[in-house]
Parts: C-alpha cells; sequence; structure tokens
C-alpha cells in the first residue's frame, strides 16, 4: 500500500511593516505551577489540521488544575528577564529548548524557600510579553527543569537576587496561551491578561 508523503503544511507570507515595534522582554510578573498540580492539558493543532501559521503556535483550550489550586507569581526584574527559544537535536526528530530566564530581588528567606522545592519538582511557568501575551513553558510530553542561582551582590553597589532558569524541550517555540489563568487574585486571559469577570 502506497504512503501519502504530499506534505500539508500551512505555510503563510511572513510580513512586517515600516514603523511597526516589537517590544522586547517580558512583564514583571511570571505565573508558575507545579507540573501535578494539572488535570488536564490544553492541545496544540497538528500540522495538517492547522487553519493558520498562528493557530500552530497557540494552544486550544484551558489547563484544568486540581481542587483548590491556583497559579502563582513571581515578581520579576525586566530588565534581566527573558524567554528563548533553540532548535535542538536532528532529522526526523527535532524539537525546541524552550528557556526563561527569570531574576527577581529577593534573596531571603521566602525566595530560599521557594528555591528549596523548585529545585527538586517539576514548574510549569506562564510568561507575559509586553505585548499582554502569554507564553507557556513548560510541556506535557517532556520534562520541565529549573536551575536556581543566589547572590548577597558584592560592595555597595553590586545586586543581590535570585536567577531562575526554567527550561523544557517543547514541539514548538514557547506556545502562546489564550485561554483562563486561575490566580489567587482571579482569573484571567492568557490572550491579553485582562480580568475574567465572573460568568465571563
Amino acid at each position: 500500500m502506497a504512503v501519502d508523503c504530499t506534505s500539508k503544511g500551512m505555510y503563510e507570507s511572513l510580513s512586517w511593516c515600516p514603523g511597526q515595534t516589537s517590544q522586547p522582554g517580558i512583564r514583571n510578573k511570571v505565573y508558575f505551577i507545579p507540573k501535578s498540580w494539572i488535570t488536564k492539558w490544553p492541545k496544540l493543532p497538528d500540522i495538517d489540521d492547522a487553519d493558520s501559521m498562528a493557530s500552530l503556535a497557540t494552544y486550544e483550550g484551558d489547563f484544568t488544575l486540581a481542587a483548590d489550586k491556583k497559579w502563582q507569581s513571581i515578581a520579576l526584574l525586566t530588565t534581566k528577564s527573558s524567554i528563548t527559544a533553540d532548535t535542538q537535536g536532528e532529522k526526523p526528530s527535532p524539537t525546541f529548548l524552550n528557556k526563561a530566564t527569570l531574576y527577581h530581588s529577593g534573596t531571603d528567606e521566602e525566595a530560599s524557600g521557594f528555591c528549596r522545592q523548585a529545585n527538586v519538582d517539576e514548574l510549569i511557568f506562564l510568561c507575559q510579553q509586553r505585548n499582554g501575551k502569554f507564553r507557556v513553558v513548560g510541556s506535557e510530553a517532556y520534562d520541565p527543569s529549573v536551575t536556581i542561582s543566589q547572590t548577597s551582590g558584592e560592595g555597595e553597589t553590586g545586586t543581590a537576587g535570585t536567577t531562575l532558569t526554567a527550561q523544557c524541550t517543547d514541539i514548538c517555540p514557547s506556545p502562546f496561551y489564550t485561554g483562563k489563568i486561575e490566580t489567587e487574585d482571579g482569573e484571567i486571559s492568557g490572550a491579553d491578561g485582562s480580568a475574567i469577570l465572573p460568568g465571563g
């Protein structure tokens, strides 16, 4: 029986307008949750099933969390925080290594207690771009990890803080998430960070 290898890839032109700006960096709050608190994941469409290039990089559906669990937040220093994605592996099995470098100014008991747990756990992160859109560093299929460094700073002008480097293999560069984010302060939209009102 012959195999149909016809590609149905969803390629479209990539345009860019003069005067258009791509704002660098991420916003000053990142959300995280232990992977074990997630009971159901949203899905990325298959390449052959997508209706646009944008949809290939956007989760469909919402994260479902265990009872009484919420996304927690970390305040960041935006000038030292970023997300990146790099191709890894070789054909026919290349993937992306998605990475978030997250700089928190605290080094006291709370920050150190977080580090003790995160060092041995699997955490999923939602990072908000400057334009309000959220991206996921973490995967249902692959194992996430966090490496941590902490410094008191030096002398009178050094910078104290805690640096978290979250990374995870995925099939897409840090997928976009437009579903609801259940936080301690209420539900917000992954599309732009706006509040989701009850019944909305």
